[in-house]
């Protein structure tokens, strides 16, 4: 029994522990598209584009100028939102949240409190707005996720530039 132990052990390493968490979220999300997707019944949320019927916070999006602008201002917001949540966010997290952190040296208490609120209930707000434009049909909320990945490769890239890796062999992403 102790070579099990030390066998799972040694095989958990953190690239080990991502890839299953990774390969685990994609089953579960396979399942779900699946068990949705058999069960879907014909409504507003599964069509494409601009109709007569779609109203978004009380606008109307039946034409494609309407459309690409709605389009455009999801962009905006979500690729915002992302910027916050990868440069802003862990600032505020790590001077606030860390326990081993007990001297703030870059922010005064009023600065911070003041910084931290103002910056949850901005996010919670634009939380509301594109929860209610994202539930009015699929292609919209589709777009939605593709702007914030793509904004979130280039941030975590930047983010990833700026520190050094000791193995730093792009094409051996998967070996151990």
């Amino acid at each position: 029994m102790d070579k099990k132990k030390s066998w799972r052990k040694e095989q958990m390493t953190p690239r080990s522990k991502l890839t299953l968490c990774l390969v685990g979220n994609f089953c579960v999300l396979a399942i779900v598209g699946c068990v949705v997707y058999s069960c879907a019944t014909a409504g507003t949320y599964w069509r494409f584009g601009p109709h007569p019927d779609l109203v978004i916070i009380s606008v109307t999006i039946d034409t494609w100028q309407k459309y690409g602008l709605l389009l455009g201002l999801i962009a905006i917001v979500e690729s915002s939102r992302i910027v916050v949540e990868e440069f802003g966010m862990p600032i505020l997290g790590f001077s606030i949240y860390n326990p081993d952190k007990k001297l703030v040296t870059e922010f005064t208490k009023n600065e911070l409190q003041f910084f931290a609120n103002a910056m949850f209930l901005i996010s919670a707000i634009r939380a509301v707005l594109l929860v209610m434009v994202q539930i009015s049909q699929l292609d919209i909320a589709i777009w939605g996720v593709i702007v914030s990945q793509g904004a979130s490769v280039v941030t975590i890239r930047h983010l990833l530039n700026e520190k050094t890796f000791e193995k730093d062999d792009a094409h051996k992403i998967w070996i151990n």
